[in-house]
């Protein structure tokens, strides 16, 4: 019974270390690299620069995002502020950013339908688009903080290579020392899902809706020009794909140093990337990510309980170590990425397991949200039939 218990430890160890590897080169390798941003201060005036920021979302978020852009350091910028007219919270809270003294001029754009998906975000755009007079457009989501030179470096690097749309990915933050232990792990378990639901495809595709876009506007009216058909929503002078399809020149960068989200481990995938959701095999991934990760310190245990005098007991343990370094490295690397706690990677299982419960608890949570709308839509569809 021994034999055969140090039988199936071995089997499973290899597994486990198998699993752990093509996960950690899946995930690394199969990044989408930015081409890095070389950061300068602008050389010369561009002109006036609009930010169109579409409020949605929470309140407190949209007045971060209203106050980093107020201390932006280029000094020639105007803010468009866009709000449902339905919305009593924006529309005080725009009435409050344009009744503000600032030496940015704060605008102000009323819709008569709500701005809840992509297709009504660009259909603000558009309706706010005429009140801009900007030769620059910088397109802003409410959630997005701005370091004091992101605009500035942002149109220096566009104006300086003729670029016509330049889109910049934001970092992610962690406010609290915790949240900083865990954010590694929640977002391993978060790419873990992703890589195992195939969803690659339709993650690049949503990278052409970019949190921070700045487009030049003679191209913006090109594009606008040659796209533009009666009763058809127009949607492509405000993505970067059609500049690519029409041969301008676009470029997408990582812009992590100068713009970033502050996300909570309580709801790590709507806070990191509305694009990136949990998938039906979510539970059991998360929940056999969790058990391989004790798995693994079970082997190590055994290892050196058992010496590795025997084959069984020295296998063991390198299959287990092997596991624990991958994901040692792993968490380091995601770390880095998330400015958390880098510090922390040799002890990278005791964050392991609050990010598998958290990660659970989101994805019960969405989940139910899901099954609400899908309940009231269906009951909308109900009403118009009858």
């Amino acid at each position: 019974m021994g034999a055969l218990f140090e039988f199936l430890l071995l089997f499973v160890c290899w597994l486990a270390a198998l699993a752990t590897l093509l996960v950690f080169l899946e995930t690394w390798f199969g990044l989408s690299g930015r081409n890095p941003l070389i950061a300068r201060r602008a050389s010369g005036a561009y002109g006036l620069i609009s930010v169109f920021v579409p409020m949605y979302g929470g309140r407190e978020k949209v007045l971060q995002t209203f106050r980093s852009v107020l201390g932006q350091s280029y000094p020639f910028i105007e803010l468009v502020l866009i709000y449902c007219e339905e919305n009593r919270q924006f529309r005080d809270l725009a009435a409050e950013f344009r009744a503000s003294r600032s030496h940015i001029p704060v605008r102000v754009v009323a819709t008569p339908f709500p701005i809840d998906s992509h297709n009504d975000r660009i259909r603000a755009l558009e309706t706010a688009e005429p009140s801009a007079h900007g030769r620059w457009f910088v397109i802003l989501d409410p959630d997005i903080l701005l370091d004091r030179f992101a605009i500035e470096i942002a149109v220096e690097f566009a104006g300086s290579n003729e670029v016509s749309a330049l889109a910049l990915h934001p970092g992610i933050r962690c406010s609290s020392l915790i949240e900083q232990v865990i954010a590694p792990s929640m977002e391993q378990l978060l790419q873990m899902n992703r890589i195992a639901s195939r969803r690659r495809e339709k993650q690049k595709s949503a990278e052409f809706d970019s949190s921070f876009l700045l487009v030049n506007r003679e191209a913006f009216d090109v594009i606008n020009r040659i796209n533009r058909l009666p009763g058809i929503l127009n949607e492509s002078g405000w993505s970067t794909w059609a500049y690519r399809l029409e041969g301008l020149q676009t470029f997408e960068a990582d812009g992590s140093h100068w713009m970033w989200r502050n996300a909570a481990v309580r709801s790590w995938s709507a806070d990191t990337n509305v694009h990136r959701h949990y998938r039906a095999t979510s539970v059991g991934l998360t929940l056999l990510s969790a058990a391989l990760a004790l798995l693994t310190v079970f082997g190590i245990a055994f290892g050196f309980i058992h010496g590795i005098d025997n084959f069984t007991g020295a296998s063991v343990l390198a299959f287990a170590g092997v596991s624990y370094m991958l994901m040692w490295i792993s968490y380091f690397l995601f770390a880095r990425r998330l400015h958390a706690a880098v510090w922390f990677a040799p002890l990278w299982i005791i964050s392991h397991l609050p990010a598998a419960v958290l990660t659970l608890v989101e994805i019960r949570r969405l989940s139910r949200a899901t099954l609400k709308i899908s309940h009231k839509e269906a009951q909308k569809t109900q009403k118009e039939i009858l």
